[in-house]
């Protein structure tokens, strides 16, 4: 099995020629490439897509890279680090939202808050809803990254699995 990284923008029929020549009509390359590659829309495959390519003996192996050894750890290596920097992004994300929460917080808690609820009881069920969602915001955030948490490990429990079957 090989990999392809797509430099530039193409399509289906033009990286079949591209891949496996003026044959690539005749032999069953492009459909190879849609089985492996499901998750791709072959009408428009955009730069810096990784593509999956069966070894045949009309390939042209020039463009492509073999998937095992090295070139699937850099691969690995790439995802595993893109998937951190996500993870760090939305993390410092619900931190920032945190402690807007605790500033809220201390600021509805302030005397000036204080009397204005004693002076218009009108204000102290919105202020409950309002205080409700901001907690509803907090537990959501929490079961949010637990699920990322997941996803992580299962993305990269996946990519091990990848790996077992391509080395």
């Amino acid at each position: 099995m090989r990999m392809i990284v797509i430099k530039q923008g193409t399509d289906l029929q033009a990286l079949g020629t591209r891949l496996f020549g003026s044959t690539a009509r005749k032999d069953n390359g492009p459909q190879h490439l849609q089985r492996l590659n499901p998750h791709i829309d072959f009408k428009k495959i955009e730069a810096g897509t990784v593509l999956f390519v069966l070894d045949q003996p009309r390939l042209k192996t020039g463009e492509t890279n073999s998937v095992s050894g090295w070139v699937f750890d850099e691969f690995r290596a790439q995802v595993s680090d893109s998937i951190d920097a996500s993870a760090t992004r939305v993390r410092e994300g619900f931190a920032t939202l945190a402690d807007e929460r605790q500033t809220i917080n201390a600021v509805l808690k302030s005397a000036a808050i204080t009397r204005l609820l004693e002076a218009d009881p009108d204000l102290k069920p919105q202020l409950e809803a309002a205080l409700q969602i901001l907690k509803q915001d907090q537990q959501d955030a929490k079961n949010i990254e637990k699920t990322l948490k997941t996803l992580q490990q299962d993305a990269l429990a996946q990519l091990v699995e990848v790996g077992k079957l391509l080395g």
